[in-house]
């Protein structure tokens, strides 16, 4: 569990969704 732990910051999780949903990203990764 130890790969997993990592900082994050709150000011980059997302409060509020973006203005132009176009410009939003998703990250998929396939295993």
């Amino acid at each position: 569990m130890s790969d997993f732990d990592y900082e994050l910051p709150d000011e980059l999780i997302a409060q509020t969704p973006l203005p132009d949903r176009a410009s939003s990203r998703l990250m998929v990764i396939n295993r």
